[in-house]
């Protein structure tokens, strides 16, 4: 069911669903940010999945959402110190995870938390997947610029918090992002709307009630749901397609 990168961050037609990305893998079964996750998301059904990237102190590009682990950054440890940290199969090598999400036929959002590393990410990228096969986001405007500087021809898109909802036209100009990710809790502020006229598609982060799916599925400038429940984003986004994996 995936969807080419190009075609997920430009606004959709009315007849083509959401692209469903599971959030940090498909982690009802398996801990988040791990291969099982991923490989969860794939048996699913769903389009994409989104990942988070960090490098360790041994420069290990390792799978990992949160900045500390404990009192300790993470950059501070190295890639096993890390995972002893962790659940087991948690903090994954990022070329093990793409490597996955490519057996899967997943489209991946590559979240890069910090700069310092861009060039390593796009080198291994390239390395393992075709361009339409993944997008590049951050909160960060500089780490966007500096992945358009490496590999400008990556679709690369602009994460969006509450705190930081008024200072999106300015980050988009620095950015050049071409896409907008804003979290569930701005829709009421009309940053869908807005990301339109600018003439930007918008994936919603994290999507995780059915009136939400719903409501966003019915919105063509939604390209993308990022969801903790893929399996209900699927259930009513995609349900021929889960009724003719069962047959």
């Amino acid at each position: 069911m995936t969807h080419g990168a190009t075609a997920a961050t430009v606004p959709r037609d009315g007849a083509t669903p959401p692209l469903v990305v599971a959030h940090r893998g498909a982690w009802d079964q398996a801990p988040q940010n791990s291969l099982d996750a991923i490989r969860r998301a794939a048996a699913l059904g769903c389009d994409g999945v989104e990942i988070d990237v960090r490098r360790s102190a041994d420069g290990g590009l390792v799978v990992i959402h949160d900045r500390r682990l404990g009192w300790r950054p993470v950059g501070r440890l190295t890639h096993e110190q890390a995972r002893a940290r962790m659940r087991p199969g948690q903090a994954p090598l990022l070329a093990d995870v793409l490597d996955a999400a490519a057996a899967g036929h997943l489209l991946v959002d590559v979240e890069l938390k910090e700069g310092g590393y861009v060039e390593e990410v796009m080198a291994l990228i390239a390395q393992r997947l075709p361009r339409d096969a993944y997008v590049v986001t951050s909160f960060r405007p500089g780490v966007l610029t500096q992945v358009k500087r490496h590999a400008p021809e990556t679709r690369t898109g602009l994460l969006l918090a509450r705190r930081a909802a008024r200072q999106a036209a300015r980050r988009l100009h620095e950015t050049g992002a071409n896409f907008l990710l804003p979290h569930v809790s701005l829709l009421r502020t009309g940053i869908v709307e807005w990301a339109a006229g600018q003439g930007l598609a918008s994936w919603v982060w994290t999507v995780n009630d059915e009136d939400t799916m719903r409501a966003l599925g019915a919105d063509p400038r939604v390209a993308a749901l990022i969801t903790d429940a893929p399996a209900r984003a699927l259930a009513l986004s995609h349900p021929v397609d889960l009724a003719d994996s069962r047959e």
